[in-house]
Order: structure tokens, then sequence, then C-alpha cells
């Protein structure tokens, strides 16, 4: 009887562990993004973004601050992002993702895709469509999650990325500069 049990023990063990899950370590794939760090960078300031990311709960990670636009946002200025990957030897290789278009408050909007209604309704911007009105613009908290509905391409090497997004003028003066470093990660992948 003992036996029995010994070797129904053994045969339920052996079927529970031979269904493991496939998680395949492919370099690139359908990704989570994990944002790191904001931070402003060198520009005029007529568009100022003081942005920071504050833990709400263990799951939740908000973004916080205000936009400062002092000349309205239109398509006269250009939208320019280049995207910088972290290397193995060290460094920030620059140009992994480059995106320039004119039209920078049209692009933005299509560029953000659902994202961009989000960040309408968080930062209570005065318009939904172009251009953006000068003022100051708060939000106490936008859940990160809401950022992941965007038109970015859903498929994408794995790695820590820096995506400088400018807003530039004809003569290619830069007017509003943010940093965004992020991390994209395989969907059932636990951040660092």
């Amino acid at each position: 009887m003992i036996i029995k049990k010994v070797f129904v023990l053994f045969e339920f063990f052996y079927l529970v562990e031979s269904n493991t899950i496939f998680l395949p370590n492919l370099p690139l794939g359908e990704y989570r993004t994990v944002f790191e760090r904001v931070f402003p960078c060198k520009s005029t300031n007529t568009f100022q973004a003081n942005l920071y990311f504050s833990k709400k709960t263990s799951n939740i990670t908000e973004m916080k601050g205000n936009f400062t636009v002092l000349k309205p946002l239109d398509d006269s200025y250009t939208f320019d992002i280049n995207g910088a990957s972290w290397s193995l030897t060290g460094g920030w290789k620059p140009n992994a993702v480059v995106y320039i278009a004119k039209n920078a408050c049209s692009n933005m909007k299509i560029f953000f895709g659902s994202a961009w209604n989000s960040l309408k309704e968080n930062f209570n911007f005065s318009s939904y469509n172009c251009p953006i009105s000068p003022g100051t613009y708060i939000s106490s908290g936008m859940d990160l999650k809401k950022i992941e509905h965007h038109n970015f391409p859903k498929v994408y090497f794995y790695g820590r990325y820096k995506l400088t997004m400018k807003i530039k003028d004809l003569e290619n003066n830069v007017h509003g500069c943010c940093i965004f470093e992020l991390s994209l990660i395989r969907p059932w992948e636990k951040p660092i």
C-alpha cells in the first residue's frame, strides 16, 4: 500500500514538472516598458517639461510634474527623437532609434497614439487639437501604464534605452528637450 502511494506521488510530481511553460530568450519580441528616469536637457526652455516619477504602490509608478508652454506649440516646429541604446561594453550608443518629423504638434499626437489622450486628460491641456496654447499644465499623477498605449513598434529589441525628445524650429534651435531612460523587458520578466 505504501509503495502504491509513493508511486502515485512520484507520477504526480513527474506530470506536474513536465508541464513547464516555454519562455523563449530571444533578443527581440513584444515588450513591457519600465521607465527609470526622466530629466530635462539643454534648450531655450520655450517648452519646459518638469517631470519626475513617483512610486504610488509596488505595481504603480506615476509621472508627476508640469509642462510649461511659453509660445503656442503648433506645426511650425520639428519633433525630433533620438534613442540611444546601452552598449554591452558600457556607455550609450546613439541613433538606435531616430524619428524626425515636421509639423511637431500633429506628429506628436500620431506618435503617442491613445497615450496622447491620457496626457491631455492628466495634464489638463486646453485642447485636444493643435496648437497647444501657452500656459502651465500640471498633473498630480499619471499612471505610466497609460503611456504604453502608444504607436511605437510593438516588437523591438530588449534592453536599456535613452530617448531624447526635442522640439526644434526651422533653424534647428532647440526650444524644448526632455530625456527618458527606460528598459524594454520581456512580458514575463520582473523589473530589476
